[in-house]
């Protein structure tokens, strides 16, 4: 399935997965049939496909780019069982890569180590650290290259060419809650680290993560899970056809926690169809819902633990949780090629809703209690357009990417405070709704001059902002001269650039320059004022090796943040810090060194620092590795097949407020899959190791028992990691 953007590229990828019969011809949209008798997969992987974009001329050495059939070796024949389903991945439209940090993560990665939630699949993206430190249901906090990106405000995430980071929203700026994700449907991931390039829009600062959406196998699959703390899971997918891209899955999964607090439940639906209209023209619909319930445990006191009053795992105040609703539908268009030239149409719709409760600080603000329910519902339009094709100056190819696009949101936001002796209200703080419209346009050109090539591009976002503040100016002595309307408008202008020098046909040198932005938080707007963007200027130096059974890349990087900010939930308060600087080292590695094993590996070094001071920011990950290991084999004497699989992750001591520093966390989990004709048993154990970790650390001050006297003392909390948990799933393949 093309994610926004992306032309297909109609090359067939192996997932080291059994791959279609060798006389089933390719479907894939766009693509012509193969030659008959003849299998995608014995292609030589080196040579385009026949609809594949053409190489561009005059740049011989260029690299490859980083696709799922360049990085995955066509697979060994798997199980001699004729009642085994057979299944492929195709990787549709992935742009070529521009700089040293961009990277397609296959679905052969991604079936090494357990992926049961959001969290698994972005725990595979390199340097990319995903904390879920308030129960199931709540937007996952993220840190990558060096930000602390929070709920998603300096990570672009996108599904299927669905936005999903939510602009001014109430808990956090540029909140992405992915947990709607079906994880047995990503079928890849497209990285972009830094903000090199032009498509890169809001929120765009550390990066850009893109998941390509398809059903794995042709048919119906049943997948059942039961696990340890009342884990239960059932996954429905059908897939009518040979296209990976048209299908249909829901999933619905409860359970009671590994501890207090923790209870879940939730549902989700996702779909799919793809349409050739002929002459030409091809269509994309895909639609979901999404609703869950969940319960929060808070955090817990490191003293209180040290003296015995808490346990690892208790819970704090019992009202907090919350729900969260999602509702969204796309509808694209690929209009008739004509030479090199490809455009796409969509248009997408988003509702969401979310109620929050928490309370972080105790009783430390207010003797009823500190806290806070939270409500935010959004309703998102936008359309795009965009347009990628081949020219020719002063008598060099010139590749160019054209973008146009605009979004419009609709926000209704509230927070109020309640007394955790019955859950009533008693202060309202904010009672607002905002409408908030981003038009972009952007244009990337590459000429590629020999072993040389040379990319500029840029983008312009205008965002035009009405609030009102139904809460602003109230008097308690008066009924009217109450709440109070204003609007802001600003247009953000970035650059981008890039070099690259091919030594080998496989291996070059990049250099990229770019600026990203983030948008404001429209409640903290003046009448009139100018929206003020947070501007970032991000530079790159890396190197890239593409082969067929080895890729890797390797960079420097470096971003300097205007007017920064960072902002601490767990009190609720922004700290400006003025201009900060992260710099810092990446690289990661794909293997596939003989059929049936695969292997990616990554880690991240980065600082953050206020430029005056020269001190560390608080709570970014210095240190971030990861690794995914899968081994299957095929057991002809049983007509079987054996997986093994394991994700491992190791985040170094993060600072924190006052010189501080969080526990190292090392976490190790495991599968072991066995597959025989229609059916196949997985046993999925997370954090093998049973390591006691704390997923989120904190230092500040709060007052979790009323009888003692108030303090603003700065104490360190934690939310607690799962334990080991393990859990098993039976597939049936019909």
């Amino acid at each position: 399935m093309p994610t926004p953007g992306h032309v297909e590229s109609d090359t067939p990828a192996s997932a080291n997965k059994p791959q279609a019969p060798a006389s089933a011809p390719s479907t894939e949209p766009g693509g012509p049939l193969s030659s008959p008798g003849i299998a995608p997969q014995a292609l030589p992987s080196a040579s385009p496909s026949p609809s594949a974009p053409p190489t561009e001329p005059g740049h011989p050495a260029a690299p490859a780019p980083t696709t799922a059939s360049d990085a995955t070796p066509p697979p060994e024949p798997s199980v001699p069982d004729e009642g085994t389903k057979q299944r492929a991945t195709v990787v549709r439209g992935a742009r070529p890569a521009r700089s040293a940090s961009e990277v397609t993560i296959g679905r052969d990665i991604l079936d090494t180590a357990p992926r049961t939630n959001a969290v698994d699949v972005l725990r595979v993206v390199p340097g990319l650290v995903a904390s879920q430190h308030s129960g199931e249901g709540k937007a996952q906090q993220l840190f990558l290259r060096g930000f602390d990106a929070l709920h998603g405000q300096d990570v672009e995430l996108n599904v299927g060419g669905l936005p999903v980071n939510e602009v001014s929203h109430i808990h956090a700026l540029g909140y992405a809650d992915t947990n709607f994700i079906i994880p047995e449907l990503v079928q890849s991931l497209e990285v972009t680290e830094g903000s090199y390039r032009a498509f890169q829009g809001d929120f765009a600062v550390a990066g850009t993560v893109r998941m390509d959406l398809g059903a794995r196998e042709q048919g119906v699959e049943f997948a059942g899970t039961l696990g340890q703390f009342g884990q239960r899971r059932l996954v429905v997918t059908v897939r009518p056809g040979e296209d990976p891209g048209t299908f249909a899955a829901a999933e619905l999964g409860e359970g009671e926690g590994f501890g207090p607090q923790r209870a879940y439940g939730r549902a989700s639906l996702l779909a799919q169809a793809q349409f050739d209209l002929g002459h030409g023209l091809k269509a994309r619909v895909l639609g979901g819902s999404y609703f869950t319930r969940f319960d929060s445990p808070g955090v817990v006191r490191e003293d209180d633990l040290e003296a015995g009053r808490r346990t690892f795992y208790s819970g704090s105040f019992p009202r907090q949780g919350g729900t969260v609703s999602r509702h969204q539908l796309l509808f694209g268009v690929d209009l008739p090629r004509e030479g090199t030239a490809r455009t796409r149409l969509e248009a997408f719709g988003i509702l969401s809703d979310l109620r929050l409760r928490n309370n972080f600080t105790g009783y430390r603000v207010d003797d009823r209690g500190d806290g806070l329910e939270q409500t935010n519902g959004g309703s998102t339009l936008g359309l795009r357009a965009e347009h990628r094709r081949q020219v020719t100056l002063f008598d060099q190819p010139v590749s160019l990417e054209l973008g146009l696009g605009g979004r419009r949101d609709g926000i209704q936001q509230t927070q109020r405070r309640y007394r955790e002796t019955d859950g009533t209200f008693f202060a309202e703080e904010v009672d607002a709704e905002i409408t908030q419209t981003d038009v972009w346009g952007y244009a990337e050109a590459r000429l590629p001059l020999g072993r040389w090539a040379f990319q500029l591009g840029g983008r312009a976002d205008a965002l035009g902002i009405e609030v009102f503040d139904a809460l602003a100016f109230r008097d308690p002595r008066f009924y009217d001269g109450q709440g109070y309307s204003r609007s802001a408008f600003g247009v953000h202008w970035g650059a981008k650039a890039g070099i690259e020098y091919a030594l080998t046909d496989t291996w070059a040198l990049f250099a990229s320059y770019g600026d990203g932005f983030r948008s404001p938080q429209a409640r903290s707007l003046s009448e009139g004022e100018q929206a003020p963007f947070v501007n970032v200027r991000g530079a790159e130096l890396g190197t890239r090796s593409e082969g067929q059974r080895l890729s890797f890349q390797a960079s420097l990087f470096g971003s300097q943040v205007e007017d920064d900010f960072f902002f601490d939930h767990t009190v609720g308060t922004t700290v400006f810090t003025g201009e900060t600087l992260r710099t810092g080292l990446s690289a990661a590695l794909q293997a596939r060194p003989l059929p049936g094993l695969t292997a990616a590996l990554s880690a991240t070094v980065a600082n953050a620092t206020v430029t005056k001071t020269d001190a560390r920011l608080p709570y970014f990950a210095p240190l971030v590795a990861r690794a995914d290991l899968g081994w299957e084999r095929p057991l002809p004497g049983l007509g079987a097949l054996l997986s093994l699989g394991t994700g491992l992750t190791l985040i170094g001591p993060r600072p924190l407020p006052y010189d501080e520093f969080s526990r190292t966390v090392f976490l190790a989990d495991a599968q072991a899959a066995l597959r025989r004709g229609a059916f196949a048993l997985r046993l999925d154990v997370k954090n093998l190791l049973n390591t006691r970790w704390r997923d989120g650390e904190f230092v500040y001050s709060s007052r979790f028992d009323p009888s003692t006297p108030p303090s603003l003392v700065p104490a360190r909390h934690f939310t607690a990691g799962s334990p080991r948990t393990a859990s098993l799933t039976l597939e049936v393949h019909l």
